[in-house]
């Protein structure tokens, strides 16, 4: 029971920072982040994702077991909840980045932080910023 409930977690909180990433991201907006070019379609797909997950979650079996009987205690449902969370945000870089190649590509400079991600996608913001950081180091 264990191993399900900890599997059923984990893709619990991955599918709902998925979608949650996406809504963030059509409300920023943050056009390097969305998966969907349209912010409107992009914020629906996000809620029905996140929506989706917790009905799924809740609704296909009873989630509240003490962690004496089976359930979740506090430092595994953290660390799920990071692996989950964080997955969702490497995948959601990564698929928004390879979507939209020509998204700001050619530029010299980005807004720092969040912010690039208005203009570009966040492996051209990286790999720019990298290559700035090479030609100071180099120079």
């Amino acid at each position: 029971m264990a191993g399900s409930f900890i599997l059923d977690y984990l893709l619990f909180v991955f599918i709902a920072a998925f979608g949650a990433l996406q809504m963030a991201a059509a409300y920023g907006p943050l056009p390097g982040l969305l998966l969907i070019r349209s912010k409107s379609l992009a914020f629906g797909a996000g809620l029905a994702i996140t929506v989706a997950a917790f009905l799924l979650f809740f609704m296909t079996e009873p989630r509240n077991i003490p962690d004496t009987e089976g359930g979740l205690n506090g430092n595994q449902t953290a660390g799920l909840f990071t692996l989950g969370a964080g997955s969702a945000l490497i995948l959601t870089l990564v698929l928004s980045s390879l979507s939209h190649r020509a998204l700001g590509k050619g530029q010299q400079h980005y807004a720092s932080g969040l912010d690039a991600l208005k203009e570009t996608t966040y492996l051209n913001a990286l790999t720019t910023t990298l290559k700035d950081l090479w030609k100071r180091y180099r120079a």
